[in-house]
């Protein structure tokens, strides 16, 4: 990483097609993306599962739909809720 330039956006002012919120499209170096970048969780599933768009690292996800880690959807661990009927 450099010390003159915006980490995530590599000094560009932009990220994708998007101004870099880190440094304001200006470029600049700061704390707030350097710690970013340094502590990012893995962004491979917003493009194409291959590639992390923020450290261009593999992705070490599935490269499927399918996610190795499935969240709850709050019913308890059951698929749907489950109302009691009682008598």
């Amino acid at each position: 990483m450099g010390e003159d330039y915006c980490d995530l956006c590599k000094g560009a002012g932009v990220f994708g097609s998007n101004m870099c919120v880190y440094c304001n499209g200006t470029g600049e170096w700061n704390h707030a993306a350097q710690a970013y970048v340094e502590n990012h969780i893995c962004q491979c599933i917003t493009l194409d599962r291959k590639f992390c768009p923020v450290c261009n690292k593999p992705c070490h996800h599935d490269t499927t739909l399918n996610p190795k880690q499935k969240i709850d959807p709050g019913f308890g661990g059951t698929p749907s809720r489950v109302i009691a009927v009682s008598e």
